[in-house]
């Protein structure tokens, strides 16, 4: 978990601090009192519980700070933890918000080797094996990372399942340049080879070449166009004194409760808008059917899975969380980053069932 590796580096760095020597150190005076091993504490906070391990004192001076500045504020400390874990990225802030949030003075340097500490299970966890996930929803974000001595905007591809019971898993992400075609074959491809299979319907924009990897690697699946996505560019289609109404009208058809009353929506659609925006409904019924694919499914799973929404608000949590680090110093530091805070929301969503796989949520 980022933030138990986040308190226990904290909560070690105090302990060399205040002991005025390492862990194991020889021949080094020790003003404040030896160290007397370690004592392991459970600690229940928000984000789950966590397991550290605090350094005990022969003279029992040592007290984390963390402990008690936890007590008082405990969410501000939690954000505390992901923004330092970016300020470390970017070398900005890092002792600032250590010294606001712990009562501690935490190098940029110690940041960094707190992430490569979870490094290990941040792969182990992109790398864990899959099984049958019969919805997947993908999306991709962009950021300014610096190649050499140019900065680039590259891709960061990410992909999440609903499983058999309903609940929601971080399946994996890659990283890529841009967004083509290779890149979501790529990912598919790993997704596949770690296993998952059952895919029975993939949300995500109209993206080309997003579509076409999906129509390789998933054949008879059906895939659901984002309806908000569609919406937006449905709009553009008629003018801008008739687009608040004509987005409703469209908006009442794909959230019919199924094919009939879609039709009879359709119908009204068309003869409300078709002699003065013929173009608009027939950008309507091009679209139609992959707009739809929900209505297959049990009624209770159609809002859900209408849309992007649900991996399009932790995008914008990426984003809220990057603000620090303007330009990414290269796509390891991002990719590393983004991994730990993915693996963090798989943690939160573990338990909680999204939809409810016998029928109606």
């Amino acid at each position: 978990m980022l933030v138990e590796a986040v308190a226990q580096a904290l909560i070690n760095s105090q302990a060399d601090a205040h002991f005025e020597a390492p862990w194991n150190a020889r021949g080094m005076e020790r003003p404040n009192g030896y160290r007397n091993g370690y004592k392991d504490r459970g600690f229940q906070t928000v984000a789950g519980a966590l397991e550290l391990s605090v350094p005990q004192a022969r003279n029992g001076s040592f007290r984390p700070a963390l402990f008690e500045r936890w007590q008082r504020s405990e969410r501000a400390l939690l954000a505390a933890c992901g923004q330092m874990v970016l300020a470390g990225v970017s070398n900005r802030n890092v002792s600032r918000l250590a010294e606001e949030a712990f009562g501690a003075e935490v190098s940029p340097s110690l940041v960094s080797q707190i992430l490569k500490d979870i490094e290990p299970a941040v792969e182990a966890f992109r790398t864990r094996p899959l099984g049958a996930f019969p919805y997947l929803l993908v999306d991709a974000r962009f950021d300014k990372v610096r190649e050499g001595h140019r900065v680039r905007s590259r891709a960061f591809l990410w992909a999440a399942g609903v499983n058999e019971k309903g609940e929601r898993e971080v399946l994996g992400w890659l990283d890529w340049g841009g967004e083509t075609e290779v890149a979501w074959e790529g990912l598919f491809k790993d997704l596949k080879g770690r296993g998952l299979h059952g895919v029975d319907l993939l949300v995500s924009d109209a993206h080309e070449g997003l579509c076409q990897a999906a129509t390789k690697a998933f054949p008879g699946s059906s895939w659901q166009e984002c309806q908000a996505h569609f919406l937006r560019r449905s709009i553009e289609q008629v003018k801008a004194a008739d687009q608040k109404a004509f987005r409703e009208d469209v908006r009442a058809v794909l959230h019919a409760v199924d094919y009939v009353r879609s039709q009879e929506l359709l119908g009204l659609l068309r003869a409300r808008w078709e002699e003065k925006s013929p173009k608009a409904v027939d950008y309507v019924e091009e679209h139609l059917d992959s707009l739809q694919a929900v209505l297959a499914l049990p009624e209770g799973h159609h809002k859900r899975l209408r849309t992007t929404n649900m991996v399009e608000r932790f995008n914008q949590e990426l984003k809220r969380k990057s603000r620090l680090v303007r330009v990414w110093p290269n796509a390891e530091s991002r990719e590393r980053v983004y991994g730990a805070l993915l693996m963090e929301q798989n943690e939160a969503w573990t338990g909680q069932a999204w939809v409810h796989m016998g029928g109606p949520a």
